[in-house]
């Protein structure tokens, strides 16, 4: 949306500016007006009923003096103001030579009827609801009325039909009253809210990437283990293949060949065997058939076995995943 189009809910019309006449020897225009009288403001299209709180108002070095709120659009800046509860907020500055402040010189000269818009920010914001009242700038107040309690001038601005009018177009499409959003930012809340779905996600990836790497070290530690156990050297098939097990079958297998390793004897027959799943039966039936065997030695012949059992069960697991 071009600059001039956006809503601002901080910019008031508020009077008419008067630029004075040039005169000889002075190299400046200058101009002065009321920019806030310390009444309320009515119809406005975002606050409906408001008033600015004099006692705290805000007005810090020289104030901007811009066209239609362009930043871009420089025209002159104000020097002096005075505030009291009589005359309200009234300030005087001078234009700049450049266009835009020829422009506005030039145009008052002509005729053009300039209006003041000013772009107040408040510290707090007070709503008082109907049937209760509010003292500000002298006087007693009754509700419903928005009060600005700190605000600060950011700048006063030359308008052709000011802020009300060039705002009352889109106002249906402005979200309602939302304090916390100042318009000298670039960022809007949808901006805001990706930021933070997008701060989200990198913490919740990077959280992901290190369980994943704790898990990797940890079957890698625990690989190592079941190979001091087996006093084998597994190979880098057999790693893989281990190290591609989900947890509880690992787990569950490592249990098994530590057993078989140590050369565990079968429980008695009185006591409930554990239940093998079917892709390990192969170890168990290989098991008994060795300690079945009295004659067999137990050297190259057992670790002959044991690496045609690792086979086995390679073999099982890879057929279980396709």
């Amino acid at each position: 949306m071009p600059e001039a189009e956006k809503p601002n809910q901080y910019c008031f019309q508020l009077g008419q500016l008067s630029v004075d006449n040039a005169e000889e020897g002075k190299k400046k225009r200058t101009f002065s007006g009321v920019a806030y009288s310390g009444e309320p403001i009515t119809d406005h299209w975002y606050w409906d009923r408001i008033i600015f709180d004099l006692d705290s108002m805000q007005l810090k070095g020289r104030i901007p003096a811009l066209l239609e709120h362009r930043s871009s659009q420089r025209a002159g800046a104000i020097n002096t103001h005075s505030i009291n509860h009589q005359t309200g907020l009234t300030v005087s500055g001078d234009l700049m030579s450049n266009e835009f402040g020829a422009q506005v010189a030039q145009d008052s000269d002509d005729g053009f009827p300039w209006q003041m818009s000013v772009r107040i920010e408040p510290t707090a914001i007070e709503e008082i609801q109907a049937g209760a009242s509010v003292s500000v700038n002298g006087k007693v107040h009754q509700g419903p009325i928005t009060v600005f309690r700190g605000g600060r001038i950011r700048e006063v601005s030359f308008c052709a039909l000011g802020a009300d009018d060039n705002t009352n177009a889109v106002a249906a499409s402005h979200s309602p009253k939302n304090f916390n959003q100042l318009e000298d930012t670039d960022v809007t809340e949808l901006e805001k809210a990706q930021a933070a779905l997008k701060q989200a996600e990198t913490d919740r990836d990077a959280a992901q990437a290190e369980l994943k790497k704790f898990k990797a070290d940890k079957r890698e530690e625990d690989i190592k283990s079941l190979e001091t156990a087996m006093n084998k050297q597994f190979s880098a098939e057999e790693k893989k293949s281990y190290t591609d097990m989900d947890d509880a079958a690992f787990a569950f297998m490592a249990q098994q060949l530590k057993q078989f390793s140590a050369g565990s004897q079968q429980p008695p027959s009185g006591q409930q065997q554990q239940q093998i799943p079917p892709q390990f039966a192969h170890l168990f039936t290989h098991q008994a058939n060795s300690n079945q065997s009295g004659q067999q030695g137990q050297g190259d012949q057992q670790g002959t076995a044991l690496d045609h059992a690792f086979n086995q069960f390679a073999a099982a697991q890879q057929g279980a995943k396709k």
